[in-house]
Formats: structure tokens, sequence, C-alpha cells
């Protein structure tokens, strides 16, 4: 769900998304935030999907890909963070997408042991 929200955001309302950071947006800004929704929004079907089941090897892959793209796009974040492009409110995000993609890794850890 959080990332239908995330998807949604970025490709219906990327100036808002822009601004709950500190960003002004212009118009090339919205275009390169909603093409980052569109990739946000072509990670749900797999995600979905793999969401019963990680004893596939495709399943184990999607889900390993979405860990590394909310591992990637914390040190994105935090790069910014760190050269004053966003503001604070960029935090919480990027703890969010640490947290998450450590709970999927540890969740497929601790499923592959009980196979």
């Amino acid at each position: 769900m959080v990332m239908v929200l995330s998807a949604i955001g970025l490709l219906i309302f990327p100036s808002k998304m822009l601004a709950v950071v500190g960003i002004v947006s212009n118009e090339q800004m919205d275009f390169l935030l909603r093409t980052a929704g569109a990739g946000v929004a072509s990670l749900i079907p797999g995600a979905w999907a793999a969401r019963t089941s990680i004893a596939s090897p495709v399943s184990r892959a999607v889900l390993v890909g979405l860990a590394g793209y909310m591992f990637l796009s914390s040190v994105v974040d935090f790069h910014a963070y760190t050269q004053s492009i966003v503001n604070v409110a960029s935090i919480p995000s990027i703890a969010f997408r640490i947290l998450l993609g450590t709970v999927i890794l540890w969740l497929m850890r601790k499923e592959m042991t009980r196979s």
C-alpha cells in the first residue's frame, strides 16, 4: 500500500511531494519525479505477486530488487540531505525505507531457513 501511495503521489502530485522536503518544483523536476513514479509503479505487480511466497527464485529476485531499491533510494536521499538539497523532513522517509528493506531481507532469510 505504501508503494501504491508513493507512486500515486509521484505521478499525480510531484510538486507537492517535493514541497514536503523543501524543494520548489518546476516542469523539469515534475517530469523527473513522474519518471521515478513510473518506476515505483512498475515494482508494484512484482511485489504483490511475491507477497505470498518467496520459495520461487523469481519471488526472491523481486524481493531482493525491492530491498535494493529501498536501500539505494535512501542513500540518494541521504546524500541530498547532507548537501542541503532537501530538508530534515527527508530523514523519516530515509529511516523508513532502510527499515523496510531490512525487514524484507530479514523475513526472506527467516523463511529460507525454515524451508
